[in-house]
């Protein structure tokens, strides 16, 4: 049994607990859909409640009413940030279930005539068919809390922060910094379906975090160690077992000489032989254009062990005059712009297979990318089972 144990207080900053626990119930989510793993989710929407009925001890004794479900077969809890409360397992599980629906019940047993709607409290969701309506309440969840007052401005890091970054570093737990990022492609019944997640570690929530006063920004050499440093971490979380128990086809955005390192090593070590080949590696086109013979090392070593490579373009410019497929790459990320509609359409016709329009975050860009074929798609436009068109 895993998940957060319950939070009470004012409804203010979600804390980094609850942040955790929306992440993680999303990754769920999303694993249940690439995997088809069936699951019940059980969702005690809290927030719906008056403020009269959402003091501490409603939320702690509406959390204790839900402990029966913790019985369940591999059962975890989940508090989200607007205090919403969710519970995953697997099975049926009717009897406890019931046990609480009937204390859940009697919480609130004295102030029915102040619940607007005592059947909305509850969501039952079947997974991995409800997996795109959780992701929802999750992010909605996120959206329904207030932001966390400004502090004023922020320093970037210089020298002496980022070692002290990376001094916190070695000793967080970074699971609660990473982001997932959904990349579909467009299936026959015209929605998308997830093609794999991008993983990465977040600067920003990491400087916050870790580096209060200071922003991710830093002068290009630190920038860069800055990143050498959480794909370490990263890597480093990924090769534990536990982590890619059961995980769908992903993606990590790393640099060369992360590639080169000891912690991608052990992570190729940990990797499960069910998702070799369904990896997905991002590169940037700093890397071959600093060092060539070092990209290209670490390309045919990627491909040998069975990655799929991807580079990744800030902008249209520099997609006519790179050779994805004679550099041995199997992908190319595109970053959406009005200008891409300038990029030659026999160019486009011939790579859309291997095109990945990123941003995109409007119709016109979906439109755009639909219309030249292009296969893949990620931005907040795109989540498995929207339109694709």
């Amino acid at each position: 049994m895993s998940g957060s144990t319950l939070r009470t207080g004012k409804r203010a900053e979600p804390d980094a607990a609850a942040r955790q626990d929306a992440h993680r119930l999303a990754a769920l989510a999303r694993d249940s859909a690439a995997a088809g793993i069936r699951r019940r989710c059980l969702v005690l929407r809290l927030s719906t409640l008056p403020a009269e009925l959402r003091k501490p001890h409603h939320l702690r004794l509406a959390g204790e009413a839900l402990d029966p479900l913790l019985s369940a077969d591999r059962a975890q809890r989940f508090v989200l940030p607007n205090h919403d409360i969710a519970t995953v397992w697997r099975g049926s599980a009717e009897a406890l279930l019931d046990a609480s629906r009937q204390a859940v019940a009697q919480v609130f047993a004295d102030s029915a005539a102040a619940v607007a709607d005592p059947g909305g409290l509850w969501r039952l969701l079947e997974l991995p068919d409800a997996s795109e309506t959780l992701c929802e309440m999750v992010a909605h969840s996120l959206r329904d809390v207030t932001a966390p007052q400004d502090d004023g401005p922020k320093l970037p890091l210089d020298a002496a922060a980022l070692a002290a970054l990376e001094d916190a570093l070695a000793q967080a737990d970074v699971a609660r910094f990473v982001r997932r990022r959904m990349v579909c492609s467009p299936a026959t019944d015209g929605r998308f379906r997830l093609a794999w997640e991008v993983r990465s570690l977040a600067a920003d929530a990491v400087c916050a975090d870790l580096a209060p006063g200071r922003t991710a920004q830093a002068e290009p050499w630190l920038a860069a160690r800055l990143a050498r440093t959480l794909d370490r971490r990263l890597l480093a979380l990924l090769a534990d077992p536990r982590e890619l128990h059961g995980a769908g086809p992903f993606g990590l955005d790393l640099n060369v000489t992360s590639m080169l390192g000891p912690e991608f090593l052990r992570f190729d070590a940990a990797l499960p032989q069910a998702l070799r080949g369904r990896v997905v590696v991002g590169l940037q086109p700093a890397d071959l254009l600093a060092d060539l013979p070092a990209f290209l090392f670490a390309r045919d070593f990627a491909r040998a062990r069975g990655y799929r490579l991807l580079l990744r373009l800030p902008g249209c410019g520099l997609l006519p005059v790179l050779p994805i497929a004679r550099l041995g790459l199997d992908l190319a990320e595109l970053g959406w712009s009005p200008a891409a509609i300038t990029l030659p359409a026999d160019l486009l016709e011939a790579m859309a297979e291997r095109l990945l329009l990123g941003g995109a975050d409007t119709a016109e860009a979906l439109l755009w990318g639909r219309a030249h074929g292009i296969a893949l798609f990620a931005g907040r436009a795109v989540a498995p089972g929207a339109p694709a068109r």
